[in-house]
């Protein structure tokens, strides 16, 4: 798929000119998640802006965003605006007073931020935990619930087990001597089918794929292609073959590495025969077949449906579909094509009747939940297979919603969870759907959902956090004015820790975090890492910088060919603004550091790329046009490629800086971060590198995840000259006594 219309989102962080704004005493707030809100008077002020138009600040009417207080229950918030008024000139806030302001709060002892103790250690936030690692699947025959499970004791590898609706029993299929994931493309997804107690996986260890009988049978090996990757798997009974997405390794010449070619192909499920179908493009994704297995619809360039003419794959195409980006095509039990696009602004779902009439089924401001492109196999809707059924259950915005498909109505399902991922699968009688959910304050697991009442069990997934909520921060969506007179959202964490109050008149210090791409948002779920930070007194920006998704095409594509550009100066607060990213983002995290007179006044880099050149010349093939959008062409550029790389213009960099690299990283070389470091460390500056032995592009040891987060806490609080109440660190930080000296 051309690079262009997936719209992959990535790197630039355009927030600066006001992060000042969140360190005020009333900070730009939108309705936080678990937090009850108290008031004086009988008037109501839950969900009120209060705007001053002097200032400039424009928030606009978000997207209802639902959230758990664990006293009073759900409830739902829509952000309002009001103009200001006599009594509240000046403010930009919303609902009550700070959270540390709370009854709650009131017989905590003070002390200054970051000094905190907290019971969220690095111990608890890196405790291995099984993970769901791919969307729920219904086997269409014996109506078991199939997904993949990250298993933390088998050295995290994937697992597939199957739940059945009527015992509710839960049981194992792969044992750990397999790793059910597919490397394809360099990211998993769209590893595994079921059919009729058959199951059908790509084995990470040696990408083939495999056909297991039965949860206690052994796995065949079913293909033989060294040379080949197999994802986004499906399977269609009529023609007893699997169909999916493949990468081959082109012929190596002159002594250079091949690169990948990718295709549409099938393989017989008996006897393992393989064909390519379509070939071969820069990237293809989601082949799924019709009820009746006649057609194949995918996504190239632009979508084509294809009609399957005999066993030996064969295809004729019978139509062809351009609405801007499109994605996730299915097929309904009467073989009704339904998909997503984007041609109103955002990406609503579409059905094609069978007289080929489109019929927008989401038309709101909102986006269909869209999951990472990169990784194969999501699917954000499911059409239910009752038979007359006409209804649909689709993951918009933070709400899991019902649409009739005949009048056209929605309706959101009250589960009591406030995000949704990875996919949605109905139950074979229909009644039920099963996805991942979670929320600020519990971890995400696989859940089965009456569509009728909303009554929600867990079928699997992580165990409840056992921490005192007093010591959980809740996000915040917020709005705020950036550059060349734009906006751009983040989650806002204040620090919360119910046995500690800041000293009146003082203000937390800001980390920055910058999500990863290419394509990402944000997420408002429970994570550790950021407890880790908020129990000790730091407040924490999530950003959703412009590109990411979820805010509709204009946002998602403001991007394009403006990656990394300049900020504004002297609007944030000069002592304790930090930032941090890992891999693309700490690109992010590196250009914000090296634009002149950052704002920024520390940072942290883990497995960061320092030379955008690299992304153009050293990433799958996949990637590489997106690439260019966002940049431009390397040849025809080289400009951009200078300006825009911070190892280029370190010298700019005037901050202490830490960089976190694994020995065997094939993506980012550790030489990338080691370069980047012996220049800062040449300036005086203080810096650390500190290089993991074994890990690679992401780094999975507990032992090195707990280091690395002590190391940063450590590393700010040195730089920030406060002392941590339960934190200390081994990191070897250069310059800093001589730095200090000099401050």
């Amino acid at each position: 798929m051309r690079m262009s219309e997936v719209h992959f989102l990535l790197l630039l962080l355009c927030l600066l000119p006001s992060v000042e704004s969140l360190l005020h005493d009333n900070p730009p707030l939108a309705p936080a998640v678990g937090e009850h809100y108290h008031q004086d008077d009988n008037t109501s002020t839950e969900g009120v802006v209060v705007l001053n138009l002097d200032q400039q600040m424009f928030i606009p009417t978000l997207p209802p965003i639902e959230r758990v207080d664990p006293v009073i229950g759900l409830g739902r918030y829509d952000l309002k605006i009001h103009s200001t008024t006599e009594d509240s000139p000046g403010i930009l806030t919303i609902g009550t007073e700070s959270p540390w302001e709370d009854e709650e709060f009131k017989s905590s002892q003070e002390a200054a931020y970051g000094t905190w103790r907290s019971p969220i250690t690095s111990d608890v936030v890196v405790t291995p935990t099984n993970v769901i690692a791919e969307p729920p699947q219904v086997d269409p025959v014996t109506g078991y619930v199939f997904w993949c499970e990250q298993i933390s004791k088998d050295g995290y590898r994937n697992a597939v087990f199957h739940y059945n609706p009527e015992t509710r029993e839960t049981v194992r299929w792969t044992g750990r001597e397999y790793d059910v994931r597919t490397k394809l493309q360099e990211h998993a997804g769209g590893s595994f089918t079921i059919y009729n107690n058959s199951l059908f996986f790509s084995h990470g260890d040696d990408g083939a794929i495999y056909r297991q009988d039965g949860p206690t049978a052994t796995p065949v090996k079913l293909t033989n292609s060294p040379s080949r990757k197999y994802g986004d798997v499906v399977y269609t009974p009529q023609w007893n073959s699997l169909f999916f997405v493949m990468e081959e390794m082109e012929s190596v010449e002159e002594g250079k590495p091949g690169r990948p070619k990718y295709s549409i192909a099938m393989v017989d499920a008996s006897t393992g025969t393989e064909e390519v179908l379509v070939g071969y493009a820069n990237n293809f994704a989601t082949p799924r077949i019709s009820q009746d297995g006649n057609f194949l619809p995918w996504d190239e360039t632009k979508m084509f449906v294809a009609e399957i003419k005999n066993k030996n794959g064969k295809l004729a195409i019978i139509r062809f579909f351009q609405h801007g980006s499109m994605m996730m095509p299915s097929f309904d039990q009467n073989n009704e094509l339904f998909y997503v696009h984007d041609s109103t602004g955002w990406w609503n779902l579409y059905r094609v009747t069978r007289r080929g009439f489109e019929i927008n089924l989401t038309p709101e401001s909102r986006e269909i939940r869209l999951f990472t492109f990169c990784r194969l196999g999501r699917q954000a809707y499911a059409v239910n297979p009752r038979i007359g059924s006409n209804e649909a259950v689709v993951i918009c915005g933070h709400d899991l919603t019902v649409v009739d498909l005949m009048k056209e109505k929605r309706r959101v399902i009250k589960t009591g969870y406030t995000s949704y991922s990875l996919g949605v699968a109905y139950s074979r009688d229909g009644t039920k759907v099963y996805v991942v959910a979670g929320d600020g304050l519990r971890n995400p697991r696989l859940v089965e959902v009456e569509v009728k009442t909303g009554v929600t069990r867990v079928v699997s997934g992580a165990a409840d956090l056992q921490v005192d909520v007093g010591y959980l921060s809740t996000a915040r969506l917020i709005q705020f004015p950036t550059t060349q007179g734009d906006f751009a959202y983040g989650y806002l964490y204040m620090p919360k820790n119910k046995d500690y109050q800041a000293p009146a008149g003082t203000k937390p210090p800001l980390l920055v975090k910058v999500h990863e791409g290419p394509t990402g948002a944000a997420s408002a779920i429970l994570n550790l890492g950021y407890q880790f930070f908020t129990s000790r007194g730091f407040a924490i920006l999530d950003v959703d910088y412009r590109g990411s998704t979820g805010y509709g095409k204009i946002y998602r594509n403001k991007l394009n060919e403006m990656f990394v550009m300049g900020f504004q100066e002297n609007l944030v607060d000069p002592d304790k603004l930090c930032i941090d990213g890992s891999s693309t983002s700490a690109y992010t995290t590196l250009s914000a550091l090296t634009i002149a007179e950052s704002v920024f006044k520390a940072g942290a880099s883990y497995y960061g790329v320092s030379d955008p050149l690299m992304l153009a010349t050293n990433i799958p093939k996949f990637k590489k046009n997106y690439v260019e959008t966002l940049i431009g062409n390397p040849d025809k550029h080289k400009d951009r490629y200078v300006t825009r790389s911070p190892l280029k213009n370190y010298e700019r960099l005037e901050v202490p800086t830490l960089f976190f690299h694994g020995t065997e990283d094939k993506i980012v070389p550790a030489s990338q971060a080691r370069n980047m470091y012996e220049l800062v460390r040449s300036k005086g500056l203080p810096a650390a590198f500190v290089l993991f032995q074994g890990e690679g592009h992401g780094f999975t040891n507990p032992e090195n995840l707990k280091r690395a987060l002590e190391a940063e806490f450590f590393f700010f609080a040195q730089v920030f000259n406060f002392t941590p109440a339960d934190i200390t660190s081994d990191v070897v930080i250069d310059n800093l006594e001589t730095w200090k000296s000099t401050q």
